[in-house]
């Protein structure tokens, strides 16, 4: 699927780092029964499947759609366990762990998870947990509290929000750990608010399988789309609701943020194909920028202004001329407009990051700022290297 390059995100912040029915509990709304567990339709949209009465955003992958795992009220094969250990000792994450549940209106309502930063009631979660609540109230699992919640701030490029609980204080907040040493083959565990069932949190234990993964996400409508980049990839089986819920490590730290999980099987299969967090590192920026800029839209990032798709061969962002918007591969008067790119041409490296796909190409402009000059380099048809150095621009909203 083609698009123009998206608008970005905020620069990088400067700082430290019972029932098996899931359409049971009180303020789902039931769809009509499909047969079996997830029929084909859910990941390849032929047909499209029946629109819900909750928010959930769907992943796009080459093979596979991967979904996630918000407020879907739909059923899944995963059945996780309450009270069970996963890896290492997670009892100091547990204490702050919540559950958020959300009114969408209309009699629809939502649910996920969140991880206490502060004593006195500030949240990280998912954007897409909160982004269509008109009421959000929040449950700690540890002793049952309830509290009325308001937005901080919203980071939808990055898939980060941050709230704030009413007349908190005195909360335990969790132990994070250092994401960036997360290595494959390591033992964590997802905690989660799973199928919005509530109590104790759902365990997931697993391992990670990748490190650094891109997927690209649209909301269910297939419109509007954004990439998640530099994603932790688990086998622990994540269910909807655990969005926003801590991944742990095994020595009881949060090192990444619930975010994501797939699922290519048909049947009752036991098991996610494969799941994502955010790196903790990663939420942790952004959330400390949305606190600092409470109600704020985060900055735009940067724009060079050329329309790409992936490219296998070589491996980077290609660029192509379509339909509108991307009805030139270089638009007029952009940045780089000012370079010999062209159509044809393959994106390799910017500002000296590589760009192995469209989605990374994103990343890499959310992160810079406007008035920087970069330097790109790409592959034209015939296999020679170029590079320019260009000055970006700011990106549109």
């Amino acid at each position: 699927m083609s698009e123009e390059e998206v608008p970005a995100g905020p620069p990088a912040w400067p700082g430290g780092t019972g029932s098996s029915d899931p359409w049971g509990g009180t303020g789902w709304t039931s769809p009509p029964p499909a047969p079996g567990w997830w029929p084909q339709q859910y990941y390849f949209y032929e047909p499209a499947p029946p629109r819900r009465r909750a928010s959930r955003l769907l992943l796009l992958g080459v093979a596979v759609v991967i979904f996630v795992f918000a407020a879907s009220a739909a059923a899944t094969a995963v059945i996780a366990t309450r009270g069970l250990g996963g890896s290492g000792n997670t009892a100091g994450v547990e204490a702050a762990v919540v559950d958020i549940d959300t009114s969408l209106g209309g009699g629809a309502a939502a649910a996920g998870t969140g991880i206490v930063l502060t004593s006195s009631g500030v949240v990280l979660t998912n954007n897409h947990v909160v982004a269509l609540g008109q009421a959000i109230s929040v449950t700690l699992t540890a002793t049952g509290a309830t509290y009325s919640a308001s937005v901080i701030n919203t980071d939808a490029s990055h898939d980060v929000a941050v709230l704030q609980l009413q007349g908190a204080a005195g909360l335990s907040t969790a132990p994070m750990g250092d994401s960036s040493s997360v290595r494959v083959g390591d033992s964590v565990t997802a905690l989660g608010n799973a199928q919005g069932r509530g109590g104790a949190p759902a365990v997931a234990a697993g391992t990670v399988t990748a490190i650094g993964q891109s997927i690209t996400a649209a909301d269910e409508s297939g419109q509007h789309f954004e990439s998640l980049n530099g994603m932790i990839q688990t086998n622990a089986p994540i269910q909807p609701g655990d969005s926003g819920g801590p991944l742990v490590n095994s020595n009881g730290q949060v090192v990444g943020l619930d975010t994501a999980a797939s699922g290519a099987r048909r049947g009752p299969e036991s098991g996610a194909v494969q799941a994502f967090a955010i790196p903790i590192d990663t939420a942790l920026k952004y959330a400390h920028q949305l606190m600092a800029a409470p109600h704020q839209a985060p900055p735009a990032g940067a724009r060079l202004g050329v329309c790409v798709e992936d490219s296998t061969s070589p491996l980077g962002a290609l660029l192509f001329t379509g339909a509108a918007p991307c009805t030139a591969a270089v638009a007029s008067g952009s940045p780089a407009s000012k370079t010999a790119l062209a159509a044809g041409d393959v994106i390799t490296s910017l500002d000296g990051s590589s760009v192995v796909s469209k989605a990374s190409l994103v990343q890499i402009l959310q992160d810079e700022s406007p008035g920087q000059s970069v330097v790109v380099v790409w592959f034209d048809p015939s296999g020679r290297q170029h590079q320019a150095t260009v000055t970006l621009a700011a990106a549109t909203p």
